[in-house]
């Protein structure tokens, strides 16, 4: 087995946050424990703030995560994911999947690192790579897939890797397309890692809005769990994007690091939201929610696509639609000449400059976003403009 890639040089030199360290000791003295370390005060807040029935809120809470939702992500993960190998010291929860991924790029990419970006990405990772001093490498994948089923993954892919490639962004469901890499497209991409001794960074927020087919973690095949670190959230499945809830899940000795860099960057994630999500993921009434929400983004998926003339691909996943109004531009139009009119009749589209280079005049238009009737309503809008 070929081993995994190396960590950072900033991750391998950042300390273990002394902190964490002595938060981790203590705790195996239970409530018998005296924290003297940390700079809080056993005073409650002021009544207007306070919640009394959970005085332990107001005080820092652990580095890497409450125990109680640690303990609840790993069945989960054993179940769903089919991560057999993860326990809690696989885990850190962080502030969004945003924080996860640029704690996972802080972790394993060096400056002037390349790292492959398959087209149309979800627009905030070029800023989460660069700040790390990394280089996103662009490369058309999903929808050159939905257009060719049978093209080779990897041999997408792979003419972009240099000496310099460090790692692979993925996700899916993809942001914003919707595509879904099958078992057989996942088991390329995890060959072409290997060969080339890359990580994976996996971007899993929309797994459980999949409607095509079944969403596989590519950490699950064969020699993949040292080289992958997964990003997941709960803010897709259950509509807790106000919460900022995400969690990175990898390798015990990459997760070492990970928490480092995690607990340099905030110390930890607000504990009344981690309670809220370990009493969401604790409710059996959950599963039964997620089902009938998949299937409310379901039909709004299918009344988005029947009512969009545009050219697209109908979304095998996720909450949008990536349309191409190329057809609807003059030459020398760019796609803002479409969006202000949508602007002036009441509604907003995302422009497709953010998504990749080569998907200027295309948009994305997310179908959950509001009601079923302003749904109808905005696509109205947007049929009138277009014509």
């Amino acid at each position: 087995m070929p081993r995994p890639p190396q960590l950072s040089t900033a991750a391998r030199a950042l300390r273990e946050s002394i902190f964490s360290r002595l938060q981790g000791k203590l705790a195996q003295h239970g409530h018998d424990g005296v924290p003297l370390h940390l700079g809080d005060t056993y005073l409650p807040p002021p009544p207007a703030l306070r919640l009394d029935d959970y005085p332990a809120l107001h005080r820092y809470g652990a580095p890497v995560g409450e125990p109680g939702l640690l303990a609840a992500l790993v069945p989960k993960l054993h179940a769903r994911n089919a991560l057999s190998w993860v326990g809690p010291n696989c885990l850190q929860i962080t502030v969004g999947a945003t924080a996860g991924l640029a704690a996972a790029a802080r972790t394993v990419l060096e400056p002037g690192d390349e790292v492959i970006v398959p087209t149309p990405h979800w627009p905030l990772i070029r800023g989460v790579l660069t700040n790390q001093g990394a280089v996103p490498v662009e490369v058309p994948l999903s929808q050159p897939l939905y257009a060719d089923p049978s093209l080779d993954a990897a041999a997408l892919l792979e003419p972009a890797i240099t000496p310099r490639t460090a790692a692979i962004y993925l996700t899916t469901p993809n942001n914003p397309d919707g595509k879904i890499l099958n078992a057989k497209q996942l088991a390329s991409l995890a060959a072409l890692a290997q060969a080339h001794n890359l990580w994976v960074l996996a971007d899993e927020v929309y797994e459980d809005l999949a409607y095509a087919s079944p969403h596989v973690s590519i950490a699950s095949l064969p020699g993949m769990a040292e080289r992958t670190l997964t990003v997941f959230s709960l803010s897709k499945s259950f509509a807790l994007a106000g919460y900022r809830l995400g969690y990175v899940v990898g390798p015990p000795e990459t997760m070492l690091a990970l928490r480092k860099v995690a607990n340099h960057s905030v110390y930890n994630v607000p504990d009344v939201l981690q309670r809220a999500a370990l009493t969401l993921l604790s409710d059996a009434g959950s599963a039964r929610w997620l089902d009938d929400a998949r299937a409310t983004y379901l039909a709004a998926r299918d009344l988005a696509s029947g009512s969009v003339k545009a050219p697209h691909f109908v979304p095998d996943g996720a909450t949008y639609l990536f349309v191409d109004l190329r057809s609807y531009l003059a030459a020398d139009q760019s796609i803002w000449a479409v969006v202000e009119k949508l602007l002036d009749a009441g509604v907003s589209i995302s422009p497709g400059e953010q998504f990749g280079v080569g998907y200027e005049r295309h948009a994305r238009l997310c179908f959950t976003a509001v009601p079923p009737d302003r749904l109808l309503l905005g696509l109205q809008r947007i049929a009138s403009i277009l014509g």
